[in-house]
């Protein structure tokens, strides 16, 4: 068998795993807490990664949350393998195109590759974020020294904490009484460069699909690419996020069907186009 048809058929093994790992990550979470999400956001996991501010996590803190909190710690240990399945299964596809004699589909690869990273950045973060809400670094037992009106994260960190802290650390302890602010922040950007790069491979897949004729295929990559757009233009609306997550599940399933339909082509001879069929 040849390195292409491999690639296609390692595009079907991640697939399973892929489809697997969605059970698990977005499965029926518990107790909800007292607080509501976002406005339009019905799914914890896409509320938490598209929080503008600290308001929009408050359905994470409190006694009342601990068990979805406790429940997105479990969730967020697999997210760590998830990228692998879902990125490494376009990636590979892409590589089998790319063997196959469409060698722009390495850009496709790349950008399949450099999600992983970009997801493990964004697990790092929310980590941070779920870690400071069952410890918090300012207690209420802290009182402001000097006579200050309010807390400042400064007064709340050990002795010695700045030794090795950076200087936007010692910056912030000035300003907030918890790293949160910035946590989301961080967060916004990590979010937004992992569904960048998702939303790039996607409208990648189909110009690819397009250009090698498959074009009814390319239409759920296509839509998929422009849900991202839309969900980043919208502001991080919850309603468009939660139809965001919705249509990329076709477009996620465009890689084994079009995986399927290479492998049933035979290679066509250096310099033909791929995919004559119009599927």
């Amino acid at each position: 068998m040849t390195p292409a048809r491999w690639a296609f058929v390692a595009t079907l093994v991640l697939t399973i795993a892929t489809l697997a790992f969605p059970l698990a990550l977005f499965g029926s979470p518990p107790n909800l807490g007292s607080a509501p999400m976002a406005d339009g956001f019905k799914t914890p996991i896409l509320a938490l990664e598209f929080a503008e501010d600290v308001e929009d996590i408050a359905f994470l803190q409190g006694e009342e949350a601990a068990d979805l909190r406790a429940w997105l710690v479990e969730v967020q240990f697999l997210d760590w393998f998830f990228p692998l399945a879902y990125a490494g299964m376009a990636a590979v596809f892409f590589l089998g195109m790319a063997l196959r004699g469409r060698f722009l589909a390495v850009v496709g690869v790349g950008l399949a590759l450099a999600t992983i990273p970009a997801d493990w950045q964004e697990n790092a973060t929310i980590n941070g974020i779920l870690a400071e809400i069952e410890n918090p670094v300012c207690g209420p037992d802290i009182e402001p020294p000097d006579g200050r009106d309010n807390v400042v994260l400064r007064d709340c960190l050990p002795d010695g904490y700045f030794d090795e802290a950076s200087s936007e650390a010692e910056l912030v302890s000035y300003a907030f009484d918890s790293f949160l602010p910035v946590r989301i922040e961080m967060l916004r950007i990590d979010t937004w460069i992992k569904w960048g790069l998702l939303g790039a491979y996607a409208a990648w897949m189909a110009a690819m699909l397009w250009m090698d004729r498959r074009r009814i295929l390319a239409v759920p990559a296509g839509v998929g690419a422009l849900s991202v757009l839309a969900t980043f233009v919208s502001g991080s609306n919850g309603h468009v996020a939660e139809l965001m997550s919705i249509l990329l599940i076709p477009m996620m399933l465009t890689f084994p069907i079009a995986a399927v339909m290479y492998l049933r082509d035979k290679p066509a001879k250096t310099g033909t186009p791929q995919g004559e069929g119009s599927a």
